[in-house]
């Protein structure tokens, strides 16, 4: 990677960053901004919900811009402009709605996070794309444990900019929009569409001597037997023209079972993240200071552990790592239901709780970068070069989706904690089946397995295949 290639990366680095500062940023001093603007305490469900929900819908569309016009520096220049926007609306905000309408309006920025991972994946190589993306993901986490440090300075704030008034509870979002406006100077000066070098074997499909002619070709339905859905792409071989069916991206079991592990691992970490404080002042009586300290500690964890991942990801498959995953998980989801069972009669603050209270957070947490970015790195290789940002687009909606319904069933069955363990115990079991029964679709497939595999027969098929026929004979 030359050193304008790196400045670009650098870039991409910092907009993945930015995003977990400002959630670590953001949420904090939220609860109390609203209570200071006279808002009903269900009112930050709807604020919190709202991010999500605009960024969730777009996904898709920065996504199948990107695709269309190729440009990651467009998408991400106009999705800063939101996030600016949002962020300045945050700050001067005078009524719960203000605050309502800025989360929204920040929201929309997020969704360029399509853009980039679709970029990600249609330059990195299958076996470098798991370390890249582990690195991306690892940078938000470093974010999320900075976050609240830029706090200890903001809550001192108490001063005026002409009409509005910069205090512990609007400097957060004054902070984030001098940290985009930032972002936004740099992606302009010093960043350019990446290309990362990719080996010659993946850039040609055939030797020299069978020179690669691959295109997509969309078969009428109407003049040809074929069903309306189906796609066909012609290989060159040899002597000849094959056809190959290409089944749509969504419709394709290994993609199925990637965009339900996103939804659910989703789902369930955002509803633990929803209750974890409340959590821990019901059983532990812990306070700020305590919860804080957890937080920090249950970061350095989750990075370390992202980290580690990128190392061993070029000897170990997606596939291996997702069944490693999913069956730690499912073996300490199952071991927290009879936990929360006993601990919820348990008297406040016993010693055994709080000990097997800990050893569970810190397996999970280890555990969750191994279900986590295997899964978006094995969707980005079975679905097609072309179309990656609209897919990665498609997947960022599913996982908000997760992050929206997690913390609403999570707060609607906190007084009944063993039924909300069950179910997340039964989601990730669920999971975990999907993954042994669709072990063998989730291999990244070769383009000579596709073709052996997806050649269909029709009148012009030759019925011995395999035999060489001579031109001239």
């Amino acid at each position: 990677m030359d050193c304008a290639s790196a400045t670009s990366y650098g870039v991409i680095c910092l907009y993945y960053l930015l995003s977990g500062v400002e959630y670590a940023v953001i949420l904090p001093t939220l609860n109390l901004y609203l209570k200071d603007l006279n808002a009903n305490q269900s009112f930050l469900g709807f604020v919190m919900a709202s991010f999500s929900l605009t960024g969730l819908i777009s996904a898709p569309i920065y996504g199948r811009f990107t695709d269309r016009t190729g440009s990651t520096k467009a998408a991400v220049l106009f999705s800063n402009l939101f996030e600016i926007g949002g962020n300045f609306l945050y700050f001067v905000a005078k009524s719960p709605y203000m605050v309502l309408g800025s989360r929204l309006i920040a929201g929309i920025g997020s969704g360029s996070g399509s853009s980039i991972l679709g970029m990600i994946s249609r330059n990195t190589t299958k076996e470098r794309r798991t370390a890249v993306f582990s690195q991306l993901m690892s940078l938000r986490q470093l974010g999320l444990l900075i976050g609240p440090a830029f706090n200890v300075f903001l809550r001192k704030f108490n001063f005026y900019i002409g009409p509005f008034h910069v205090n512990q509870y609007t400097s957060p979002g004054l902070f984030m929009v001098v940290l985009w406006v930032i972002h936004e100077i740099l992606v302009i000066f010093f960043y350019r569409e990446l290309n990362f070098s990719k080996p010659e074997s993946e850039c040609q499909t055939t030797t020299d001597d069978e020179a690669s002619l691959v295109k997509d070709v969309v078969v009428n339905a109407r003049s040809n037997s074929f069903t309306s859905y189906q796609s066909w792409r012609f290989v060159w071989r040899g002597e000849c023209f094959i056809h190959v069916k290409i089944t749509p991206d969504l419709l394709k079991e290994e993609v199925v079972v990637c965009l339900a592990i996103t939804f659910t691992v989703m789902f369930t970490q955002t509803g633990i993240e929803t209750l974890l404080t409340p959590l821990t002042l019901k059983l532990f009586n812990w306070g700020e200071l305590p919860n804080s300290i957890f937080f920090c500690i249950a970061g350095f964890i989750i990075i370390v552990s992202f980290l580690v991942l990128g190392k061993i990801s070029q000897w170990i498959e997606d596939r291996q790592m997702l069944l490693g995953g999913f069956i730690v998980m499912v073996v300490m989801d199952s071991l927290f239901l009879i936990y929360i069972i006993f601990a919820d009669n348990a008297e406040k603050g016993s010693t055994w709780v709080l000990a097997l209270f800990c050893v569970y957070c810190v397996i999970v947490i280890a555990a969750l970068p191994f279900v986590w970015v295997p899964q978006a790195a094995l969707y980005s290789k079975v679905t097609s070069d072309k179309t990656q940002a609209l897919n990665q687009g498609i997947r960022l909606l599913v996982m908000g989706l997760g992050q929206i319904l997690g913390p609403l069933w999570a707060a609607a069955w906190f007084q009944n904690l063993p039924v909300l363990a069950a179910v997340n115990a039964a989601l990730v079991a669920l999971i975990l089946i999907m993954i042994i029964a669709s072990y063998k679709m989730l291999k990244v497939p070769e383009l000579n397995d596709l073709v052996e595999d997806s050649i269909e027969p029709n009148e012009r098929t030759s019925l011995l295949r395999n035999t060489s026929i001579n031109a001239h004979a």
